[in-house]
């Protein structure tokens, strides 16, 4: 995959999450309270799921954006712990990845 349709994919993704990370922040902020304990433990779980879904999106946006970063300044595709380059395979499953797969292990 060539370096402009791996950032055309990292983008992608980017806006995807961003759209998401907006529409759990939205639902968080409407949400009404029921008068019902058994319903507002309900709901409170519901709101946990909530926010372990945006902290989970945060962290993997924060992640593509870092490779963007790094596709700006021709460091793209190079493992973080040993500099070799990671394999087209690795990046076409995890195009935000920052280490090869002998790295990762």
């Amino acid at each position: 995959m060539s370096m402009h349709e791996q950032k055309s994919r990292l983008s992608d993704l980017q806006t995807e999450l961003k759209q998401r990370i907006e529409k759990i922040s939205q639902d968080l902020s409407h949400r009404q309270t029921s008068q019902k304990f058994s319903e507002q433990v309900v709901e409170r779980h519901n709101d946990d799921v909530l926010y372990n879904l945006k902290a989970e999106a945060e962290a993997e946006l924060a992640q593509i954006e870092k490779a963007l970063l790094k596709l700006e300044r021709n460091l793209y595709g190079k493992c973080e712990q040993c500099h070799q380059a990671i394999s087209d395979e690795r990046l076409a499953a995890l195009p935000f990845t920052e280490f090869c797969k002998d790295c990762a292990n």
